[in-house]
């Protein structure tokens, strides 16, 4: 078997192309496919083939996928366009006769009030209609999403969020980039659809256990959208991105990151790391 990442030079697609590797998959068996040759210069010195494509660019793609069996679609980062250069890229799956494709979607995006949901339920469902094997990987927030957060407040003592009890299941990016290569390349996944994220915590719990980790009391604030949005304002956002990232919030508090279904920790074949010592990993 052939195996592509796109978004190989990504956070999440470096990740998967780690996790390839340690699987055991033999590096000529391993295509990364980036936008730009020189950020995969590291690939091609371990011995992956490295392909240049762009979403937007089916032809580009067609031409990267050629002999590859199984596609880890790992979602792109701009939203607002990430549905159609997701079938840019199933299309050309589809041109260049790839077998599998396991795709990075969001937690319960056929339902979910998350404004990133929509672009991920097309996705599915032209995954679904494509005639192509697919294992479709709804993730939960990553960890790392908070990483600024923990950061200030180490300086700070407090987190602050729209938010008032509403929970997120979130688990380290490692761990999600682990779980989709283990449906890719593992059997009994075709036609899956796995909800993945680890246990649901509110964010007085996630304030305690950054305590925790740090040795120094951090409370948590509720504030409300307009606030998180003028603070976002005030770091140097945009003002249509800080009223989307504000909004996100407002979606965590009306329970659309609060599933738990125990997929992650089956895939992994463990536990996905605790809040506590995923902050850990990145207070450090």
């Amino acid at each position: 078997m052939k195996y592509a990442v796109t978004g190989s030079t990504g956070n999440f697609g470096t990740l998967a192309i780690q996790s390839l590797l340690a699987q055991g998959i033999a590096p000529s068996s391993i295509t990364a496919i980036a936008r730009d040759e020189a950020k995969a210069k590291d690939f091609k010195a371990k011995g992956l083939t490295v392909r240049i494509a762009n979403y937007g660019d089916k032809a580009s793609l067609e031409s990267a996928l050629e002999g590859v069996d199984g596609l880890l679609l790992v979602s792109g980062s701009e939203v607002g366009q990430r549905a159609a250069q997701h079938h840019n890229v199933i299309e050309a799956a589809k041109a260049a006769g790839v077998k599998r494709i396991a795709y990075t979607s969001i937690t319960q995006a056929s339902t979910s009030k998350n404004p990133l949901a929509p672009e991920h339920k097309a996705t599915e469902e032209e995954l679904k209609s494509s005639g192509i094997e697919y294992t479709i990987l709804r993730n939960n927030w990553y960890l790392e999403n908070f990483a600024g957060d923990i950061a200030g407040a180490k300086q700070s003592g407090v987190i602050a969020a729209a938010v008032k009890t509403g929970k997120v299941g979130s688990a380290l990016r490692r761990e999600y980039a682990e779980a989709a290569v283990k449906a890719l390349v593992g059997e009994g996944h075709a036609g899956k659809t796995y909800e993945l994220g680890g246990t649901p915590w509110s964010f007085t719990e996630f304030a305690e256990a950054l305590s925790t980790v740090i040795g120094r009391p951090v409370r948590f604030q509720t504030i409300t959208e307009e606030e998180k949005k003028a603070a976002l304002v005030g770091f140097g956002l945009p003002d249509g991105m800080a009223g989307f990232y504000a909004a996100l919030d407002t979606s965590i508090e009306e329970g659309t990151l609060s599933y738990h279904s125990g997929d992650l920790a089956k895939l992994l074949g463990r536990e996905p790391a605790s809040l506590v010592e995923g902050i850990r990993l990145l207070a450090n």
